[in-house]
């Protein structure tokens, strides 16, 4: 349960700490912000106002949440005396990002492991996991991005985002690893989902395992896709074997120098995804995100449009 300091006072969201003078989320900061900045005049859509702002509700009455803002006791001076917006190049940086980030859901939308779920379920994992899919990516872009990145991001998630582009994945591992992190059944809507994440779960790490081992079968080769990126030889066929294990794996003649390599890949990733996932911060990906993701219903809004 959040501490009640971390708790905003104006809807009752987490919050990242103070913002012109008082606890509040991002959203009702930027809200506030945008309403002074633009001299905003709303009014209560019920009339009389008194209109309940909570978390999911905060954007229903814009009047009664920006009296709400004032009556917790945000400063709109604090606003006025705050320095100007970014500067241009700042700006093109965030809207490049979001469309990076739009991309994401639109490839995370169409993996073929993920597809096959319903669209209620695949909702309801992305809410959760759409930062860490989004870091993944933006790791391992086709182009490079590394300087937009540094100057949207803090320090650290620029050290997240480092020791993701360290596992150097090709766009095989980078599915797969996805897959991963999408196949949480945590989330699962009921039994069957569960039943159903699980099991692609492990056909995933049976995929990943295969992977690392076809690797040694020849030369990786580069790939034409941008900086970062690997492919190997037979990588078409990878998923479409996946509940199969390899029998240089299940051998116990195998030369076990290069299973030991394979094996020590597989590590790698896995350490590495596992990593990610402890060490993202969601307030940081939506600081760096701040002028597409102010509010908690815009990726509600990305989701239902992709």
């Amino acid at each position: 349960m959040s501490s009640p300091a971390l708790v905003c006072r104006v809807c009752g969201d987490r919050s990242s700490g103070k913002h012109y003078g008082t606890v509040c989320c991002d959203g009702c900061s930027c809200f506030f912000k945008r309403s002074i900045r633009k001299r905003a005049i709303y009014s209560c859509i019920s009339g009389p106002g008194g209109c309940s702002v909570d978390k999911a509700r905060r954007n229903w009455c814009p009047f009664c949440r920006l009296q709400k803002c004032f009556l917790v006791g945000m400063n709109a001076s604090a606003v006025q005396q705050e320095r100007g917006p970014r500067k241009a190049a700042d700006g093109l940086s965030v809207q490049i990002l979001s469309q990076v980030l739009v991309a994401c859901i639109r490839q995370v939308r169409h993996n073929e492991h993920f597809a096959i779920l319903s669209r209620t379920q695949q909702d309801e994992i992305l809410r959760h996991v759409w930062c860490e899919c989004f870091l993944l990516r933006v790791a391992n872009w086709s182009i490079d991005i590394s300087a937009l990145v540094d100057r949207c991001c803090d320090g650290h998630l620029r050290s997240v985002l480092d020791d993701v582009r360290a596992l150097q994945v090709d766009l095989i591992e980078l599915s797969l690893l996805e897959t991963l992190i999408l196949c949480r059944k945590e989330y699962a809507l009921g039994e069957r989902e569960a039943d159903q994440l699980e099991h692609l779960a492990e056909r995933t790490l049976i995929a990943l395992s295969h992977y690392s081992v076809q690797q040694l079968a020849g030369p990786v080769e580069s790939s034409k896709t941008g900086p970062g990126f690997r492919s190997g030889r037979h990588a078409a066929g990878v998923e479409g074997r996946a509940d199969r294990v390899p029998t240089s794996v299940a051998s116990p003649s195998a030369d076990r120098q290069p299973l030991g390599w394979a094996a020590a890949r597989l590590g790698k990733l896995l350490l590495g995804l596992r990593t990610l996932t402890l060490r993202f911060n969601e307030f940081s990906v939506r600081s760096m995100l701040r002028d597409v993701i102010s509010d908690g219903l815009a990726m509600e809004g990305i989701l239902a449009r992709l």
